[in-house]
């Protein structure tokens, strides 16, 4: 069995070139103890100076020497060849490692008879956050590379992230890490629009867990067929779709799109098993009624469950979509953040808010009311609920 850490730091030691493989993503407490120290010291040089070699940390670090003549060892001995990749799969090993100690520790000290059961939900959740083998590895940026990066990569177009509903798309540019909430009163269409949307978002091959707090498995996977083939929803309740426009389902069984009932399950259930399935798409149905961690008034509750929402997106760059209810006030007026039921950290979390209503002549409305990376107002969409479909209204 290779010493996974001495090789990597030998690596880094002999190949510096390599080092921005391993910076940003490795922290001293990634390695063993003894050898936290110098990654410590690799990294502080390189960061300073933009450049390392031996002499150097062996010069300001002579405690090291030691640890050094061993790491050499231990790549020595290993009839490997040091490459960028294999640098890279050097640093995801070490990361997967350590998230393993990490979560047995945890699992140790959940098997512990010290823990109670009201511990569990928090540990539960730290279990999740122990899989994660991304550090942040943030820091000051001076404002010149900013700018010195924007103009590199004037010729690249943002990688934004495709609803497949046209409208929608010109308008609401989805990143990486966004938080975005469709609210709406019942029957508005808040589930078959985020269950169209998943279906879109899988078929770029992008993994979504879509989590269900009061429907089915089953009967969501009806409405995602109304939806892609166009058939009236209760065609595909009493199993009455014509057998040859069966045939259009076939792609859409191959899509990475997972769907789990959720119910009863709080916000550190949902980001675990979204960790555990690597999503890059988490989809929420509905927030409202995700279980709290701590007992409390509803408005503590909810602005709970939406800063745990929030920082599942933030932490992760997964995007989280989460359908939301609306107030009963807003049932026949056209609805605003104000009609978010319960706490206005719905509002100050997301990224965008997607509400759907009525207009007062009855017709479907859809009001981008929050949107960060774009304009606010109505959205031509309207709401086929016979098929359980949104389209786009031509004027």
């Amino acid at each position: 069995m290779i010493d996974l850490p001495r090789m990597l730091l030998a690596a880094l030691l002999g190949f510096p070139q390599y080092i921005p493989e391993a910076a940003g993503r490795l922290t001293p407490d990634d390695f063993p103890e003894g050898l936290g120290d110098l990654y410590a010291a690799i990294d502080g040089t390189w960061s300073a100076k933009g450049e390392m070699d031996v002499v150097d940390v062996l010069h300001h670090y002579p405690n090291l020497k030691e640890t050094v003549a061993a790491c050499m060892d231990a790549l020595d001995v290993a009839p490997v060849k040091v490459t960028r990749s294999r640098v890279r799969e050097w640093v995801t090993a070490l990361l997967e490692r350590r998230a393993l100690e990490r979560f047995q520790s945890l699992a140790v000290q959940a098997a512990s008879p010290s823990t109670s059961y009201e511990d569990l939900a928090a540990l539960y959740g730290r279990m999740g956050q122990a899989l994660d083998t991304d550090h942040p590895g943030e820091d000051f940026t001076p404002i010149g590379d900013l700018i010195d990066d924007y103009i590199r990569n004037l010729d690249q177009q943002p990688n934004y992230i495709a609803t497949g509903i046209g409208p929608l798309d010109r308008n609401l540019h989805i990143l990486p890490g966004n938080f975005i909430l469709i609210g709406g009163r019942p029957s508005a269409g808040k589930t078959a629009l985020s269950l169209q949307i998943a279906v879109e978002m899988a078929k770029q091959g992008r993994k979504v867990c879509y989590f269900s707090l009061e429907t089915s498995p089953r009967i969501l996977a009806q409405r995602i067929i109304a939806n892609q083939l166009y058939a009236p929803l209760e065609q595909v309740k009493t199993k009455k779709v014509p057998a040859a426009e069966l045939d259009g389902l076939s792609k859409l069984r191959q899509l990475p799109l997972y769907i789990r009932s959720a119910s009863g399950r709080n916000v550190a259930w949902i980001r675990a098993q979204a960790l555990r399935m690597k999503a890059q798409v988490v989809m929420v149905d509905y927030v409202q009624i995700i279980r709290p961690d701590r007992s409390g008034d509803r408005y503590q509750a909810i602005t709970q469950i939406s800063i745990g929402l929030h920082e599942l997106a933030q932490t992760t760059g997964m995007v989280v979509m989460g359908a939301a209810q609306l107030s009963r006030n807003a049932a026949h007026t056209l609805p605003t953040n104000a009609d978010l039921k319960e706490s206005g950290q719905l509002e100050q979390d997301a990224d965008a808010v997607l509400l759907l209503g009525n207009a007062e002549d009855g017709r479907s409305v859809c009001i981008l009311s929050k949107n960060k990376e774009g304009r606010v107002g109505e959205i031509p969409l309207a709401f086929d609920k016979e098929r359980q479909r949104f389209l786009e209204v031509v004027p």
